[in-house]
């Protein structure tokens, strides 16, 4: 009798065990085929059609589409994470549609499509001369089939949480930046075999700069290498607030590239030592943001057929965000664009739970968002101004974010499901 209470009681004390979860992976190899080559460009350096990297032949290390599918009983968060500069609105919507065509068991409303923001991808987003039409078909199809294949592949897993720091700097000259890295690492629950380590570091991936004529996800390539190889499973990596941030150094070479891989990925190693279990369920919602574009220049991109963003006919950009909680200690917020410093590091701060992942360039890539106090007031340098889709798009998100945290800080409040006792 006394047995059967102990198991009664741990039954009804999921706090106790690991978060009730499935996880599945994939990855495909994304690089262009040689007939696909003459018509697609890289993106990322320079004014919009200005000195395009087109018809690269060359490849330092193949481009991926990485597939991470996650669910309890009730609820779904997968991502398709493509080494590539940003995301076109329409590329988004394709896939979704193409997930919709081949299967009906995955939640395309709970899909996420993240760009790493490697300078040395294809331009997905028609701002640097766009892709090969090819191609553009050949990746949506391979995405959506994909995380359906994550999803067959998914098993239940011991999930455990992990912090480190590394030395990325605010290249905007403020002394405030997102010099953290949170992982999440996801083991089989039967073989305690790793299935996946999804890393959230926040710097660009220019360590490559615009003379580079090869392919590469830049840094990140040696950072995943390196995990898969110490750890084993898949690794994904996915930017977070990157808008100002970025490793400091004036070698632009592979060699310094994968130094600084190698750097992160060791200080993620080291962090797992100090990993801690994540105990609870899976639980999304979903933040919305509309905001009207501004920029000349971007709207008449638009306008022209060479930047990829769907705008209504107030000229309004709309965009999902999705807020994750896995149990009371790990929360998750999906963001469209890259975000500064000054506006990504206080909405993080509000977050729940020690571990934090802001992912940018989340379900669409809609540039800069700089908090308008800082807006053009920064001598010399005007770069992140020039690709940004409004002064007040970044106050105007963090509004809406506030709310959402704000309703899920109430004491009274569920917020979508997510069990304020697992708070």
């Amino acid at each position: 009798m006394k047995t059967f209470c102990i198991i009664f009681i741990f039954l009804l004390t999921p706090q106790l065990s690991f978060a009730a979860i499935k996880v599945g992976v994939w990855k495909e190899n994304i690089t262009p085929t040689s007939s696909e080559l003459a018509d697609s460009c890289m993106g990322g350096y320079g004014l919009p059609l200005t000195n395009p990297r087109c018809g690269v032949t060359e490849t330092h290390d193949y481009l991926s589409v990485r597939a991470l599918y996650m669910a309890n009983q009730k609820t779904q968060l997968s991502m398709l994470v493509f080494d590539t500069t940003g995301i076109g609105d329409s590329i988004i919507h394709d896939i979704r549609q193409r997930v919709n065509e081949l299967t009906d068991r995955l939640d395309t409303g709970n899909l996420v499509i993240v760009a790493t923001h490697t300078h040395a991808g294809l331009d997905y987003q028609g701002i640097w001369g766009g892709v090969d039409k090819e191609y553009r078909n050949r990746i949506v199809d391979m995405a959506a089939r994909s995380i359906i294949q994550a999803q067959s592949m998914a098993k239940v897993v011991k999930t455990f949480a992990a912090q480190t720091r590394v030395p990325v700097s605010n290249r905007r000259g403020w002394d405030v930046v997102d010099d953290s890295v949170t992982t999440l690492f996801f083991n089989n629950r039967k073989t305690n075999q790793p299935i996946a380590t999804l890393v959230n570091l926040s710097a660009h991936p220019t360590i490559l700069d615009g003379n580079n004529m090869q392919y590469s996800s830049d840094y990140i390539d040696s950072l995943r290498t390196n995990i898969e190889r110490n750890r084993g499973g898949m690794t994904i990596f996915v930017n977070g607030i990157l808008g100002d941030a970025q490793f400091n150094t004036s070698d632009r070479t592979f060699e310094k590239a994968e130094e600084v891989g190698n750097l992160a990925a060791n200080a993620i190693l080291e962090s797992e030592k100090e990993k801690k279990k994540v105990r609870g369920s899976l639980d999304v919602s979903t933040i919305s943001f509309n905001h009207a574009v501004t920029n000349t220049a971007m709207l008449q991109l638009q306008q022209n057929g060479v930047l990829d963003i769907n705008l209504d006919d107030k000229k309004q950009v709309s965009v999902d965000l999705k807020y994750a909680h896995i149990g009371k200690d790990v929360s998750l917020l999906t963001f469209p664009g890259e975000a500064l410093s000054r506006l990504g590091l206080p909405i993080k701060h509000e977050m729940d739970g020690k571990y934090k992942l802001f992912v940018g360039l989340a379900n669409a890539s809609y540039g800069y968002f700089i908090p308008s106090d800082e807006f053009g007031k920064i001598p010399g340098r005007n770069t992140e101004e020039m690709f940004s889709m409004d002064k007040y798009a970044a106050d105007e998100i963090k509004q809406a974010i506030d709310l959402k945290l704000k309703k899920y800080n109430e004491p009274s409040s569920l917020g979508d499901g997510y069990s304020k006792g697992d708070h």
